[in-house]
C-alpha cells in the first residue's frame, strides 16, 4: 500500500488554478447562453414596413421584431412587432394605416394609459394591437397576420 501524498503548498495552488478555471468557465458558459438568447440586431423601420405592409410615421423606434415567420411572404404568415412612435405622429399612424381609435383599457401599474387597437383588416393584412401611452411616444405591440 502506498502512503497518502503529503499537502503541499503547490499542490494547494494547483488546485486553486484549477477551481478557478473551471468557474470561469462555467461562467463564461452561463453568458454565452445569455447572449444567445437575447437575440439580434432589431430590423430597420424600412424592413418592418415592408414585411407588415404597414405605414410608421418618421421617428418611429423599432424596439423588437419578430419576421422570421415572413422571410418568403405567404397568406397567414404571421409578425409580431413593438415600436414607439412619437405621440404627435399617433394619429398619422391609425389614419394612414384605416386602423380605429383605440379603447383605453386603464393604466399599469408605473401610471401610464393602456389599451388596445382595434383588430381590423385591409385587402394585405389583418391586425391586432396593444398600446401603452406616454408622455412623448406611444408603444403599440402589433400582432400582424398576411392575407
Amino acid at each position: 500500500m502506498q502512503p497518502q501524498p503529503q499537502p503541499t503548498v503547490r499542490r494547494a495552488l494547483i488546485a486553486a488554478v484549477w477551481l478557478a478555471g473551471v468557474a470561469a468557465g462555467l461562467l463564461a458558459a452561463v453568458w454565452g447562453v445569455a447572449w444567445a438568447l437575447e437575440g439580434g440586431p432589431q430590423p430597420s423601420l424600412a424592413t418592418v414596413q415592408s414585411a407588415t405592409r404597414l405605414d410608421f410615421p418618421e421617428d418611429t423606434e423599432v424596439t423588437d421584431a419578430d419576421l422570421t415567420a415572413m422571410e418568403s411572404p405567404t397568406p397567414g404568415d404571421r409578425a409580431e412587432v413593438t415600436v414607439e412612435i412619437p405621440s404627435d405622429g399617433f394619429d398619422d399612424f391609425l389614419a394612414d394605416n384605416g386602423m380605429d381609435a383605440p379603447l383605453l383599457a386603464g393604466t399599469s401599474p408605473g401610471g401610464t394609459a393602456t389599451g388596445v387597437i382595434p383588430a381590423g383588416c385591409d385587402d394585405e393584412i389583418c391586425w391586432a394591437a396593444t398600446i401603452i401611452v406616454e408622455n412623448d411616444a406611444v408603444t403599440v405591440e402589433l400582432d400582424v397576420t398576411l392575407l
